[in-house]
This record gives structure tokens, C-alpha cells and sequence, in this order.
């Protein structure tokens, strides 16, 4: 009777052991490690890089059939097709710029506390600015080209759900800037740095018939690029922000796990 208990307890594990091999228990095992955890992330963004590809790829292809099938101008369409293939190549940058980033951060050798809080959210905003200045360079190109053929081309308007997940990190630096800056009193100086980082140039330009060479249009381009310029020096400055506030708080943190008063005492 005890061999017979003793076979049905062990039942579970057996069938674990010669059916399964014992793999999932190893992957599940092997998450609950640094290592392991990174790794996993290295993967999210490596899958996060492909299925953002795909989705750009398909939307301006969708866009693109929809455009040629328009009353556009047969100019317009001739001209289309160039910015057609700078839209469909913007894609593979930004893929790029996911999974380098993504595998930059799976190899960090950071603590567990430094990976998640500091690591993973400069991460995010690196993508996200570096992501941003890509679609602006396509943009202005189909802009330029615009302007040159006297037309309205195709520029598909690209976006992805998938990157609005982490779009969160981008607004942690000056929110807790912001707050800081209140918590001392300093809500000018915090109003001043909101106008800076919300800079903006000039909006984008079309250009339908008026080929002319006029000061609107050719400082609307330059506008456009002065804001890709401007958005990187202000993801650089959002990371210098971060990196200052988590440096307060991992000192404050390091502080209350040892307390010390800086006071030297000297025997008279």
C-alpha cells in the first residue's frame, strides 16, 4: 500500500521528467536570476523591433494604396513614388534602434533596483527620441520633395500603439523635475524649463502650387529640421534630468539605510 502512495505522489513529477524533460521547470527556474531576467528583456525587445517593422510597413502601404487611388495629380503620384520609398525605409531604422537599444539594455550588468528604475527607463526615452528624430527626417524629406515638385505628396502619417506603452518614461524626468521644483518653491524657474521642452519651430508645411521660393515655405523647412535638431537636444537634456533626480534619490536611500551626520568631533 505505501508503494502505491509512493507511486501516485510521485506520478506528477514523473510525467514531468519523461514527457516534458523537465524544460519548463528549467525556464521558470532560470527567470528567477538576474541573468535570466535579462535575457527575457533582451527578447521582449527584439520581438517588440519586428512587430513594429511590420506594423509601419503595412500602415503606409495601406496609406500608399489609398493615396495612388486618389484624384491626386499624375505629377504628384510620379513624385510619390520617391517618398513612398523613403516611408517604407524609415521602418528599418527604427527597428534598429529598438533592438540595439533593447539588446544594450538585456546586457547591462546594473543591479536589479539601477536596471529597472534607472537602466530601463533611459532606455525607453532614448528610443523614443531617437524614434521620434527619424520620422521627423523622413517627414521633412517628403516635405522637401513637396516643395520641389510644386505638390502635395504621399507622406503616411506612421505611428505604432506598440511604442505608446513605454511613452509613460519619456514624462518621468520633468514630472519629477516639475515637482521637486514645487516642493522647493520654484514654480517659475519649473514653468520656464516646461516652455523650453514643449519648443516648437514651425509646423509642418505643405505645398500646393506655389513654387515660389518664398520666405514662408523655406523657413518652414528650415523650422522642421531646427525641431529634429531641438527634439534630440531635449531627449539628451531629459536623460541628464533623470540621471540627477535618481542620483538624489539613491544617495537619500543610501542615507536612511546608514544615517550620518556630517560633523566631525574632536577631542579638546
Amino acid at each position: 500500500m505505501n508503494k502505491i502512495y509512493s507511486y501516485i505522489l510521485d506520478f506528477p513529477g514523473m510525467v514531468n521528467q519523461k514527457i516534458f524533460n523537465a524544460r519548463l521547470n528549467a525556464e521558470v527556474e532560470q527567470f528567477d536570476t538576474a541573468q535570466g531576467f535579462r535575457s527575457y528583456v533582451k527578447t521582449l525587445y527584439q520581438w517588440l523591433s519586428v512587430l513594429v517593422f511590420v506594423s509601419m510597413e503595412w500602415s503606409v502601404l495601406q496609406q500608399l494604396m489609398d493615396y495612388y487611388g486618389s484624384d491626386a495629380s499624375g505629377m504628384a503620384k510620379a513624385f510619390s513614388a520617391l517618398t513612398a520609398v523613403l516611408m517604407l525605409y524609415m521602418a528599418f531604422p527604427i527597428a534598429h534602434v529598438i533592438r540595439s537599444r533593447g539588446e544594450s539594455l538585456g546586457s547591462s550588468e546594473s543591479g536589479m533596483v539601477n536596471f529597472l528604475f534607472r537602466d530601463f527607463v533611459t532606455t525607453n526615452i532614448r528610443i523614443l527620441g531617437e524614434t521620434a528624430a527619424i520620422v521627423g527626417i523622413c517627414a521633412l524629406g517628403c516635405q522637401a520633395l513637396g516643395f520641389l515638385a510644386d505638390n502635395n505628396l504621399f507622406c503616411a502619417s506612421v505611428g505604432s500603439g506598440l511604442l505608446e506603452n513605454f511613452a509613460w518614461t519619456a514624462s518621468l524626468p520633468m514630472q519629477g523635475l516639475n515637482d521637486l521644483l514645487g516642493l522647493l518653491k520654484l514654480d517659475s524657474i519649473a514653468n520656464a524649463l516646461n516652455t523650453l521642452m514643449s519648443f516648437n519651430m514651425a509646423d509642418a508645411a505643405e505645398f500646393d502650387g506655389d513654387m515660389k521660393w518664398n520666405a514662408h515655405h523655406l523657413v518652414a523647412l528650415a523650422g522642421g529640421f531646427v525641431n529634429v535638431l531641438m527634439g534630440l537636444a531635449l531627449m539628451y537634456i531629459n536623460l541628464a534630468i533623470y540621471g540627477y533626480l535618481y542620483g538624489i534619490v539613491e544617495t537619500l536611500t543610501a542615507w536612511v539605510a546608514n544615517p550620518s551626520l556630517p560633523i566631525s568631533m574632536k577631542n579638546k
